[in-house]
Order: C-alpha cells, then sequence, then structure tokens
C-alpha cells in the first residue's frame, strides 16, 4: 500500500511511519524540514495543518493509506 497525502509530500515511509514535508496547495511553496507521523491502516489521519508564509493560504494536511 502506498500513503496518500493531500497538503504535503512524501519523503519516506515504513509500514505506517510517514515521514512527509508540508506543501501548500494554492502555490507549491514546500518546508525545507520533515515531520513523522503514524498513519492508521484503515483510517484518515490529520496530521499539522500550518498557514502558508508565502501566500497566506490556510492548507489543512490529511494522510492515509491507499490501496
Amino acid at each position: 500500500m502506498t500513503i496518500e497525502v493531500t497538503g504535503g509530500i512524501v519523503v519516506r515511509e515504513r509500514g505506517t511511519v510517514v515521514t512527509y514535508r508540508q506543501r501548500c496547495d494554492e502555490c507549491g511553496y514546500v518546508y525545507d524540514y520533515d515531520k513523522t507521523t503514524i498513519v492508521p491502516a484503515y483510517s484518515t489521519r490529520s496530521a499539522r495543518n500550518f498557514t502558508c508564509p508565502e501566500c497566506g493560504h490556510y492548507q489543512e494536511v490529511s494522510m492515509r493509506h491507499h490501496k
């Protein structure tokens, strides 16, 4: 299974542990540091939402396993 992310890009994944970077869907800005979280196998995980420092867009971050 792969991880599907809204509001971020996957840097690496190992089972249910995912390392990602926050990404603004509005302007494409990507933070230059990684965050790590656990994504449950059969549900969606809401991660750290943020306000983009470039354009001010409020971006929600969520992840789920995609078959």
